[in-house]
């Protein structure tokens, strides 16, 4: 499934992730800045119709919840980064980060115990 989720709608879903399921102003209280109601509701239209968002009408106010994974849409969302920007290359993204000097010494000590396995794994 291809889960098209715009940046505006990103916040939505990891409220509805978090803390699930939701009525809309409880949505509106997590969420960490002031949202109009006209605009989560259209955001939460939105979702539904792309069927990211279960809706149950059955109660008042009606309780919204993700549909899908997080994880399912984290993966697609990095393999569209990848794909777009790095020619879908790991090692470029990383190259990158390694290269501006944005990583932390947790970060790269991090980075090496991970490298470190994953030549272990692949030596076997």
């Amino acid at each position: 499934m291809d889960y098209k989720i715009s940046d505006s709608e990103w916040p939505v879903m990891q409220v509805l992730w978090e803390h699930g399921p939701l009525t809309q102003p409880q949505l509106m209280q997590c969420l960490s800045r002031e949202w109009n109601k006209n605009t989560v509701h259209t955001f939460l239209t939105r979702l539904q119709k792309k069927g990211l968002v279960d809706v149950v009408k059955t109660c008042t106010p009606h309780q919204y919840s993700a549909a899908v994974k997080r994880e399912d849409c984290v993966y697609q969302e990095k393999q569209s980064f990848l794909n777009k920007v790095y020619q879908g290359s790991a090692g470029k993204l990383v190259s990158s980060f390694l290269q501006d000097g944005d990583l932390s010494a947790q970060e790269i000590a991090d980075l090496r115990r991970l490298l470190d396995s994953m030549d272990d794994t692949a030596q076997r």
